[in-house]
């Protein structure tokens, strides 16, 4: 065993920004990588085959209806404090500040509101959700305040809830001067990497003591869910991020569960090691989930219960995890509008006057997934689920990071298929139907990275 530690709004001149937003990988090398023998499973074989593995077709089932949000991400701040290894907003700011040279700063609520205000009615859905983030947001709660009074939550059709991402270590602050508001948000999404020493090593800013102390005085007040978001990095254990959930959510401190590769461009140091300790952390949590789910309890660990879903009932994703080229979300930072703010911030889509009013520069999306192409996506047999995973990923990573992960996701979906038919069997005998599991965990991938 090895040892693992949107129409409405006034078009600006066009600009030559897309031109400007090459990947990092370099096409000769990928074509290369993706002609070489990968990892060799025992059990799947060559992971860099795209048949490796292969979801199975369509059943013909009913299936299950979709919630879909509409998202507005907005940036509250760049400021943070807890200095976390691999940070995504560093990976961000390295390819480029803001267009003028400034680095990000915090949000303007008069300015912010009344540019979301005009966005909302141009909104696809009309569940729409304001994801808050940084930085470390509650560095700036009185902004929040403010925004919260500004914003209506509710406008024509479109129903607005505030979703906050924070890595929990003020939130005993926020509590005492913002009490009333911190009960008003209807998600919060905490990131957590782990059990107390693997935490603290990671989110150096940050102690997982004083975070538990906070969540206990956050549940007495809050009044929707919460997710524990861990980051994997290479030298992690995510079985120690799975096992700190479970006795968070033994305490009724933690709803849901969700963790997600890091976002880097070098290579793995040591591949093989990490696919090996992967696997075996994601078996015992999957032995975990269906010992529970033989017991009539359901894990919300939101990904896998949404993988199983796509494979039960053969339903196919249609765009990438976070559907950048939809372009129906916005994420505004610094008075800016990006497709997605851990992209270069040198490169928005629009920019907000100064009297709030949106503005978009002519721009096209798609091309923000031609990187699919160039890894042969759609003959891949977890494209279904993966849907080209993370276009952050493809456009800041060089080419050996992008074929890893592409064996990595194979070997993930890989797993989880070894235990459906066991999973299918206890849900039958449960009486948890397809809608039951997407309304109760599934439904909140779409508030993640939606794939790991």
């Amino acid at each position: 065993m090895i040892s693992c530690s949107i129409g409405a709004a006034s078009r600006a001149p066009e600009r030559d920004w897309l031109n400007r937003m090459k990947p990092l990988y370099n096409i000769q090398e990928l074509k290369a990588a993706r002609l070489k023998t990968g990892h060799v499973h025992s059990r799947f074989g060559d992971l860099n085959r795209k048949s490796a593995v292969k979801m199975p077709a369509a059943t013909g089932h009913k299936g299950y209806e979709e919630q879909p949000f509409s998202f507005v991400h907005l940036s509250v701040t760049g400021r943070c404090n807890a200095r976390c290894s691999g940070c995504i907003n560093g990976l961000s700011l390295s390819n480029g500040g803001l267009p003028d040279g400034r680095p990000a700063f915090d949000m303007l609520p008069e300015r912010d509101g009344e540019a979301i205000r005009r966005l909302l009615p141009e909104m696809e859905e009309e569940e729409v959700v304001l994801c808050l983030y940084g930085g470390e947001p509650l560095l700036a709660l009185d902004r929040i305040e403010r925004l919260y009074e500004i914003l209506p939550t509710r406008n024509g059709r479109r129903n607005v809830r505030f979703m906050i991402y924070t890595n929990g270590q003020l939130l005993d602050h926020a509590l005492t001067k913002h009490r009333e508001l911190m009960s008003r948000i209807w998600l919060f999404s905490v990131s957590i990497d782990g059990r107390t020493d693997q935490h603290n090593s990671i989110r150096i800013g940050t102690d997982l003591n004083k975070i538990w102390k906070n969540m206990e005085l956050l549940k007495e007040i809050r009044r929707g869910p919460l997710l524990m978001w861990s980051t994997l990095r290479e030298g992690q254990s995510l079985l120690d991020c799975f096992e700190e959930f479970v006795e968070l959510y033994k305490d009724g401190l933690a709803d849901h569960f969700f963790w997600h590769w890091v976002e880097t461009k070098e290579a793995f140091h040591d591949f093989p090691r990490f696919l090996a300790c992967y696997e075996e952390d994601l078996r015992r949590i999957m032995d975990t989930y269906t010992e529970a789910l033989s017991q009539g309890k359901l894990f919300s660990i939101v990904h896998v219960n949404e993988l199983i879903l796509y494979l039960l009932t053969g339903r196919k994703r249609k765009t990438t995890g976070c559907g950048i080229e939809a372009d129906r979300n916005f994420d505004i930072v610094g008075g800016n509008i990006y497709a997605c703010a851990d992209l270069p911030l040198s490169e928005p889509i629009g920019r907000i006057g100064e009297d709030g009013a949106p503005h978009f520069f002519p721009h096209d999306l798609s091309q923000f997934t031609a990187y699919k192409e160039d890894l042969g996506c759609t003959g891949c047999g977890v494209h279904n689920y993966c849907g080209g995973r993370c276009p952050v990923q493809a456009l800041m990573s060089e080419a050996e990071r992008l074929i890893q992960y592409c064996q990595l996701m194979r070997l993930h979906v890989g797993v989880v298929m070894d235990y459906l038919p066991r999973i299918k069997t206890l849900l039958e005998q449960n009486g948890i139907g397809f809608q039951s599991l997407y309304d109760n965990s599934a439904f909140f991938a779409q508030f993640t990275d939606v794939t790991p």
